[in-house]
C-alpha cells in the first residue's frame, strides 16, 4: 500500500473512531436520560401520594410499579423512613453519604450505578430531592438494563462498512491518480531525455557532415583534406561512443537479467584497468594506487564492475588536470563492500553540482559543448552499474582539494 493511502487510512480511521465514540456516547446519554425520566416519573407519582399524606396506601401504589423497582424514602437527616424491599428499615444504616443522595441534595437529583450496601444487589439509583427529604427509585442493573443502556451496534456496523468503502475508493482513486502522475512524469522525463539525445547526436553528425561536405565540394591540398577527414573520423568515434553508452544504460535498466555473474577479483580488475590506460595516464602524469584486500572478490558482472572504475578514471583524465594522484580504497563488512575513489585534482567549486553529476549529459560548465570528449554518460553508467549491484554512490569534495566518490556494492546473499 502506498504511503499516501496509508496516511489517508489513518486519517479516516481516526475520524471514524471519533464519530463512533461520539455517536455511541450520545446514544448512551439519550438512553440514560430516557431511563432517568422514567424513574423521575415514578418519583413524581410517589411525591403526589406523599403530599396527600396518604402513607398507608404507599405500599399499594408501589406494587403497581414493576416488580424490580426499589423505592426508598430518606429523611433530611439521612435515615430511611421507607423501603419496599427491606422489612426492617431500622436495621438500615444512615444514607446521607450515598453518592446519588449527595448529588440530589446539591443539584436536585442524582444518578449512580453501584452495589447496594444493604442487599449486595447492583442498582441504577435515581434520587430526587423533595422538600427536605429524598425520594430514591432504583432499578436492578441486570442484563436487561445493561442492554437497554448499551449503544446500538447497527450504527457501528454502518460506519465500519462506510469506512471500508471509503478506503477502497481512496485506494482506487490514488492508485489511478498515481499512475497518471507517473505516466505524466515519465512522459516529461522522456521528452527531456529525447531532447538531450537529439542534441548530443546532432553535434557529431553535423560536424561529420560539415567536414565531408568541405572535402567533397572544395579542392583542398592533401594536408587539409587529410585534416578534415581525420576530424570527421574523430566525430564518428564520439558518435559510436555515445551510441554504445546509451545502449549500455538501456540494457542495465531494461534487461539486467542479460548480464552474466561471476566471481571478480578486484585487485586483478584494477591491474587490468591500469594497464589499459597506462599510455594516456603517463601523458598526463597521472598516478593510480589502491589499497584493497587480496580476498575482496565480488560476485557480480565483470564488465559493469570494470565500467565503474573505468568511467571514474576517465572522469579524472578529462576534468581533474595533470599531475594528479588517484587513490582507491576498499573494504568489506557483513552485507556490503565499501569503496572510495578519490583524486587531488581541481574538484567542483559549486557544491550544488555534486548531486547532479550522475544525470545523463549533465555538464558543470556553461553551455553544452564537449571540449573534453566523451559521451557525457560516463557517471550515469557508473550510477546504473552500482545500482545493478544493489548499491549506492555519492560524490563529495575533499578537504585538501579534489573529488571523492563513495559507493557500496551489496554482497551476494
Amino acid at each position: 500500500m502506498d504511503k499516501p493511502v496509508i496516511y489517508l487510512f489513518f486519517i479516516f480511521a481516526l475520524f471514524t473512531l471519533g464519530v463512533v465514540i461520539f455517536e455511541q456516547t450520545r446514544e448512551v446519554k439519550f438512553k440514560t436520560d430516557a431511563l432517568k425520566e422514567k424513574l423521575d416519573g415514578y418519583s413524581e407519582i410517589i411525591n403526589t401520594q406523599l403530599s396527600e399524606k396518604d402513607l398507608g396506601t404507599l405500599d399499594s401504589l408501589v406494587k403497581l410499579f414493576p416488580d424490580s423497582i426499589r423505592v426508598t424514602l430518606i429523611c433530611k437527616n439521612g435515615y430511611v423512613s421507607y423501603d419496599n424491599t427491606i422489612p426492617e428499615i431500622s436495621s438500615l444504616e444512615n444514607h446521607f453519604n450515598r453518592p446519588e443522595v449527595l448529588d440530589a441534595k446539591k443539584n436536585g437529583s442524582g444518578i449512580n450505578i453501584r452495589i447496594s450496601n444493604t442487599n449486595n444487589i447492583k442498582y441504577l439509583y435515581y434520587a430526587k430531592k423533595i422538600g427536605e427529604g429524598i425520594i430514591r427509585v432504583a432499578l436492578p442493573y441486570n442484563i436487561h438494563t445493561q442492554n437497554f443502556l448499551k449503544a446500538d451496534n447497527l450504527f457501528l456496523y454502518f460506519i465500519i462498512a462506510l469506512f471500508l468503502a471509503m478506503i477502497l475508493l481512496v485506494h482506487f482513486v490514488t492508485e489511478s491518480y498515481g499512475k497518471s502522475v507517473k505516466q505524466f512524469k515519465d512522459h516529461k522525463y522522456r521528452q527531456e531525455i529525447t531532447g538531450n539525445i537529439a542534441h548530443e547526436l546532432r553535434t557529431p553528425v553535423t560536424s561529420i557532415r560539415g567536414y565531408l561536405e568541405t572535402v567533397l565540394e572544395k579542392k583542398l591540398d592533401t594536408d587539409k583534406e587529410h585534416y578534415f577527414i581525420n576530424q570527421a573520423y574523430n566525430q564518428t568515434v564520439v558518435l559510436s561512443e555515445l551510441i554504445r553508452d546509451m545502449s549500455l544504460i538501456t540494457k542495465i535498466e531494461e534487461a539486467p537479467y542479460t548480464f552474466q555473474l561471476s566471481s571478480v577479483c578486484m585487485n586483478d580488475l584494477l591491474k587490468g584497468l591500469k594497464t589499459d590506460l597506462q599510455v594516456v595516464m603517463q601523458e598526463k602524469r597521472i598516478e593510480m594506487e589502491w589499497d584493497i584486500p587480496d580476498n575482496l572478490i565480488i560476485y557480480g558482472n565483470h564488465n559493469l564492475l570494470y565500467s565503474i572504475f573505468r568511467n571514474l578514471t576517465d572522469n579524472v583524465l578529462s576534468y581533474a588536470g595533470e599531475g594528479i594522484h588517484i587513490q582507491i580504497l576498499g573494504f568489506q563488512e557483513k552485507q556490503y563492500y565499501h569503496f572510495s575513489f578519490s583524486d587531488n585534482g581541481v574538484g567542483i567549486s559549486n557544491e550544488q553540482h555534486l548531486d547532479r553529476l550522475f544525470e545523463r549529459f549533465y555538464r558543470i560548465g556553461d553551455g553544452r559543448t564537449r571540449e573534453s570528449g566523451g559521451s557525457g554518460l560516463g557517471l550515469s553508467i557508473v550510477k546504473n552499474a552500482v545500482a545493478f549491484h544493489k548499491g549506492s554512490i555519492r560524490a563529495k569534495n575533499r578537504e585538501n582539494g579534489g573529488l571523492e566518490f563513495l559507493f557500496t556494492l551489496k554482497k551476494e546473499a
